[in-house]
């Protein structure tokens, strides 16, 4: 019985800890207003003009391409989930890619990441 119990609070504590994500910004925009949003304004903000967009269950991933040389590149995701009360969450990673000629490397640059979640936020602050 004490196992039951023990493994039903940690299952609680981990699935609270996944739906409320830290980095996530609440923003007072329905979800899909806020993925056409992204849709438009991220593709000029890419260095080749071009956004990834792909449909989760519960939301959007885009990515865009914001620097890219022969040592690699610098990607930013934009990750929009769908929240209560017509409103979405929204959090923004930059991944450094490093790339070589066999093999590339990616990792979560957190200056990339601070200076991009200010950009994105600044974006659809002005469309409200």
């Amino acid at each position: 019985m004490k196992k039951l119990l023990l493994a039903s609070i940690g299952s609680l504590f981990a699935f609270s800890a996944a739906a409320a994500d830290s980095r996530a910004t609440v923003v007072d925009k329905p979800m899909t207003e806020l993925a056409r949003l992204l849709q438009a304004r991220l593709p000029p903000l890419s260095v080749d003009g071009m956004v990834e967009a792909e449909r989760e269950s519960r939301g959007w991933n885009f990515s865009v391409r914001v620097k890219s040389d022969q040592g690699g590149a610098d990607e930013v995701q934009v990750i929009v989930r769908e929240s209560a009360d017509q409103r979405s969450e929204l959090r923004v990673q930059g991944v450094h890619i490093d790339s070589n000629l066999l093999t590339s490397k990616r990792g979560v640059n957190s200056a990339l990441t601070a200076e991009w979640t200010d950009r994105i936020l600044k974006l659809v602050q002005q469309a409200q």
